[in-house]
């Protein structure tokens, strides 16, 4: 029987009822599974031995699963966690190479465009001078673009500009702030409308569309009145290619991430990014796959491979 400490998560507004509908569906697999606090876990190390502790004790156990995520500085806490687990040879959900790549928005733009995977055309610059020439570059004087935070949930940080002198103000404003961007092309005839496919273990899972029905040019924003869900299952094969390529460009067999897609007339299928978090309530009622016990299962055969026990 594998044991796992399951990271309850530190910024709850969403998560509990997720943490412990996950926590069960990896008990079904037959896991010892033990819940933890961010804040009760410390780590020491010494040559060639790591030592994990909860509440002062010392925990032993073969993997650490947690969901979603958190405030900047929990997340700061997270990642070192995951870094000195895996460096313990325990599995994470996710590689902490992935882990890294699933939180920058520039970081996976880059494997997107070395993989080949079809993206809107995107742009990162480091100074005020150079945002003005990428984007005039770019964008004609009254184009639409949209400017992205590297991080951020359900349309957190997305802005659209309505043209090159707003696109370099937005961007720019993010430079005074010590932030970094990504700039990209707006994809006019899909507003407020892309495919989530969730893919595990090399596989898609399921696809719907989110749409928001009210003036949000993002299709995911949050939890709203607005936020419309179809079925796409029965197009299940259209975006199987784009999706398990997005996805394997992070690293292939990820453990779980959902793939927005944008479906264009005129561009074809684009992929704005993968969320290695990615909704499990909304793409469950709509399609009726019991998403969660995915995820454990998916996890599950992360387990079993490192262990080599399949």
């Amino acid at each position: 029987m594998f044991k796992v400490i399951y990271i309850r998560n530190a910024d709850p507004v969403f998560f509990t009822e997720l943490d412990d509908r996950l926590q069960n569906c990896l008990r079904k697999l037959g896991v010892e599974v033990t819940q933890v606090e961010l804040e009760d876990l410390y780590f020491e190390w010494e040559g060639g031995k790591i030592s994990f502790f909860n509440k002062g004790e010392l925990i032993e156990f073969d993997g650490i699963m947690n969901w979603g995520y958190m405030s900047p500085k929990h997340m700061q806490d997270f990642n070192y966690l995951i870094e000195a687990a895996e460096s313990a040879g325990k599995v994470t959900l996710h590689s902490t190479n992935a882990e890294k790549i699933l939180q920058s928005k520039l970081l996976q733009g880059l494997r997107f465009a070395k993989h080949g995977v079809p993206i809107p055309k995107s742009m990162a610059a480091f100074t005020v001078n150079s945002i003005k020439q990428t984007v005039r570059s770019n964008f004609a004087q009254q184009e639409r673009g949209v400017v992205k935070a590297l991080d951020g949930y359900g349309g957190d940080g997305v802005q659209l500009a309505r043209g090159q002198d707003e696109i370099i103000s937005m961007a720019s404003k993010e430079v005074w702030k010590n932030h970094q961007s990504v700039i990209q092309k707006f994809i006019p005839d899909s507003i407020g409308k892309s495919v989530r496919a969730l893919c595990m273990n090399g596989q898609l899972i399921l696809a719907c569309e989110f749409s928001d029905t009210g003036s949000d040019f993002r299709s995911n924003n949050g939890y709203h009145e607005s936020l419309k869900l179809v079925n796409k299952m029965d197009q299940f094969k259209k975006y199987e290619e784009i999706a398990l390529k997005a996805v394997n460009a992070i690293e292939p067999y990820l453990t779980v991430g959902g793939v927005d897609i944008l479906d264009s007339e005129v561009y074809g299928l684009q992929v704005l990014e993968v969320n290695g978090w990615s909704d499990l309530w909304d793409s469950e009622r709509i399609t009726g796959i019991d998403t969660f016990q995915k995820v454990a299962e998916s996890y599950f055969a992360r387990l079993k491979r490192h262990y080599h026990k399949e």
